[in-house]
């Protein structure tokens, strides 16, 4: 018989938003707050896990509001469910009394090999929140049904053919990682959203931040956001984001994160995105992108799947 220990999960983390946090507009930038979310998030799931802990997934993210230069926000994260290896957390960011941005995920504990392990903590889960656990249960079993196959090898380009794309490649130097190992999940995801938010502002021709008639884009969601391979110390990373809709004021486009080790010749497939941005003015207010109207055959397929994206969404919402 294995004794384990009830633990309380909830945390909360204390941000004040200062000016490099913040655009031209003096908004947070989406990949900061969506570390924000992920680190707060690590730290309720190793309340559980006393070991070292992974982001496997991020269920759809939505930013109500946004967040400005000068604002207190509380992030909080609390565990709902444990399972064998991995456990199912929720996050918020809250300010002055409102939530702006929440999300879910699943977090996994791993050996010294980067291997799943199981979690003997347990924990102590309120009645009041059998509904949040209950839903927590439904988000996992509808990610597992989407993973397919092992994804980590696919490394096909999924922007090949798209009119409105953008590479980068960096290496991942120990500063990025979370214990000099492994990358931390919110600093690449900070990545993720900054290569879609420049593709947004190509777009639509941005030209220079004291620009007085610049607009900017801003993150207003995520979608179907998992990893697949763990990033280490000196992998070389590639992340490519190409343009997949474009609608009246908004424009999804598809991230994806290869990796690559040069010691042992491997290259993986980490994670394939999909963030959605707003176009907005000086004054805050949504603008009209431009014209677009998808082309080649990849785009029309990659406009299609999107419009199936969003209707999901529009259903369950």
């Amino acid at each position: 018989m294995i004794l384990t220990k009830i633990c309380d999960t909830e945390v909360t983390v204390v941000k004040l938003i200062h000016y490099g946090d913040t655009n031209f507009m003096g908004r947070l930038h989406g990949g900061d707050m969506l570390s924000f979310l992920a680190e707060a998030g690590m730290l309720s799931a190793r309340k559980v896990t006393r070991g070292l802990t992974l982001l496997a997934s991020l269920d759809d993210v939505e930013f109500r509001k946004p967040v400005n230069l000068g604002d207190m926000v509380e992030i909080r994260a609390e565990t709902l469910h444990k399972g064998n290896t991995s456990v199912e957390v929720s996050m918020r960011a809250i300010v002055m009394g409102e939530e702006v941005v929440s999300a879910s995920g699943s977090y996994v504990k791993v050996d010294d090999l980067l291997r799943p392990i199981r979690i003997i903590e347990d924990i102590d889960v309120s009645p009041s929140y059998q509904k949040r656990v209950e839903e927590a249960l439904e988000r996992r079993a509808k990610r597992l049904k989407q993973l397919k196959g092992d994804m980590r090898f696919n490394v096909q380009d999924p922007t090949s053919g798209l009119r409105y794309r953008v590479t980068t490649s960096l290496h991942v130097s120990p500063d990025m990682t979370y214990d000099g190992r492994i990358i931390s999940a919110g600093k690449l995801m900070k990545l993720m959203d900054d290569m879609g938010g420049t593709l947004g502002l190509k777009l639509i021709g941005y030209t220079r931040y004291d620009d007085d008639t610049s607009d900017t884009v801003v993150t207003v969601a995520v979608r179907n956001l998992s990893f697949y391979s763990p990033v280490r110390l000196n992998d070389i990373v590639t992340i490519r984001a190409g343009i997949t809709y474009v609608g009246k004021t908004s424009m999804e486009a598809v991230i994806n994160v290869i990796r690559e080790d040069p010691g042992f010749n491997v290259t993986e497939n980490v994670s394939t995105a999909y963030f959605s941005y707003v176009r907005v003015g000086r004054d805050g207010k949504p603008r009209r992108m431009p014209e677009y109207t998808p082309s080649s055959p990849e785009e029309k397929q990659a406009y299609s799947e999107a419009v199936s994206r969003r209707d999901m969404q529009r259903k369950r919402t």
